[in-house]
């Protein structure tokens, strides 16, 4: 059995996880410091004189270096598509080319559901009906109710049918409206338990 002790223990240390850019930066000039110092010395043995170009030139591949390993850092998806082509792990993720991604949608709850309906919406629905007196599917069909959702035929027909469950809507037929045994909100609110 691996326990995580073990695990830990296994796990290799970053190397350079605490350099920082001043640190790529004095390398880089050290690096073209040396690279000057070198260059002038080739350019008096082999032509007998300091070539400035080729010194300055030799200078700046530190820095050209230092840049495009910055610009790969900064633009992953070209350091991915790298590590695709050559398939070595230049980033020291533990793979090459682009890591998985997960992404987290935040869903906004509906909360408790009453045979299928949230609650917060059945409540608006019930305070709204016992003040207007009007439950029909024309005056409700396509309103958008505290949870997010537009009401529907079916959304409606479920409202209807948990009234009716309770005893709270009777006489509610194809042809017929019904009634509402009390218009008061807070009778129908404490009778379906809300």
């Amino acid at each position: 059995m691996r326990t995580y002790k073990a695990e830990a223990a296994q796990t290799p240390e970053l190397v350079g996880a605490d350099v920082t850019f001043a640190d790529l930066v004095k390398a880089a000039t050290i690096a073209a410091g040396a690279l000057v110092v070198v260059s002038g010395g080739v350019s008096l043995l082999v032509w007998r004189s300091v070539w400035v170009e080729l010194c300055i030139g030799s200078a700046l591949v530190p820095y050209v270096i230092l840049a495009g390993a910055m610009l790969l850092w900064l633009r992953r998806g070209v350091l991915w598509a790298l590590e695709g082509m050559t398939g070595l792990d230049l980033d020291g993720d533990g793979m090459a080319g682009q890591p998985e991604q997960i992404r987290l949608i935040p869903v906004r709850a509906a909360g408790p559901l009453i045979d299928g309906v949230p609650a917060r919406d059945l409540r608006y629905f019930i305070e709204v009906i016992a003040r207007t007196g009007d439950w029909s599917v024309r005056r409700w069909e396509g309103c958008t109710m505290p949870s997010g959702v537009r009401l529907d035929r079916e959304g409606h027909a479920a409202m209807i049918t948990i009234l009716k469950k309770a005893g709270l809507l009777v006489g509610h037929g194809e042809r017929s409206s019904g009634q509402l045994v009390t218009s008061d909100a807070s009778e129908i609110l404490r009778r379906l338990g809300l």
